[in-house]
């Protein structure tokens, strides 16, 4: 399963903008391509939007992109986007190894936290798919929330995450208690360091609004 983000900064104007990102959501829903719009919050620049899409290969992928160029109304409502775009990264796409979906039925206002880094040069890629797995199964022991885990195949190689969601703000305070609470949560999320590059750990909040 691969999970594709798109990251765009723009001026922030959503009265202007949302209509547009349900507009792009609704052409894509149509031709069948489960797209997620998320704004950022904590953690990103303010104006930031991502566009997500769970594909179950590359192929699948090239045929929705296919598709969406040939949709109704595709290239007119990407003109209009452009006029509110400051910038864009490049285009990634991650392979998810534990947990993942399509993402076809996420509701609206879900909050999904992205916790992040870069492996450091000559880190040892297994031992830190290892931890990751590990983590993920205390993080869920100790929180009762699901965390899943991928990695970069497309755009800057090398960067592994983990994705987790959440009803509202309340939900990701009550993980926090209990993640806080536990010495052995800690332990184990300070094992990262033997894997991460510097500088390069990155926690973040964004919140589904298409």
């Amino acid at each position: 399963m691969l999970l594709f983000n798109r990251t765009i900064q723009t001026s922030g104007d959503l009265p202007a903008i949302m209509p547009l990102l349900q507009e792009i959501t609704a052409i894509t829903k149509a031709n069948d391509v489960p797209m997620n719009v998320w704004v950022g919050g904590n953690g990103f620049t303010a104006g930031t939007a991502i566009f997500s899409v769970g594909y179950e290969s590359v192929a699948a992928r090239a045929a929705a992109t296919s598709r969406l160029m040939a949709a109704k109304g595709w290239w007119e409502v990407n003109r209009k986007m452009r006029e509110h775009v400051l910038s864009s990264d490049p285009d990634i796409i991650m392979n998810y190894v534990r947990g993942g979906s399509l993402g076809t039925a996420i509701p609206l206002g879900t909050i999904v936290q992205t916790s992040q880094f870069q492996l450091a040069q000559g880190a040892d890629f297994m031992g830190a798919l290892k931890w990751a797995n590990e983590f993920a199964e205390l993080h869920t022991k100790v929180t009762g929330v699901e965390a899943n885990i991928v990695h970069t195949i497309y755009g800057v190689v090398g960067g592994m995450g983990m994705i987790m969601g959440y009803p509202n703000a309340e939900a990701i305070d009550n993980s926090r208690a209990k993640s806080s609470a536990s010495a052995e949560w800690m332990t184990k999320y300070l094992e990262a360091g033997k894997f991460a590059m510097a500088g390069t750990v990155m926690a973040r909040l964004m919140t589904k609004v298409a």
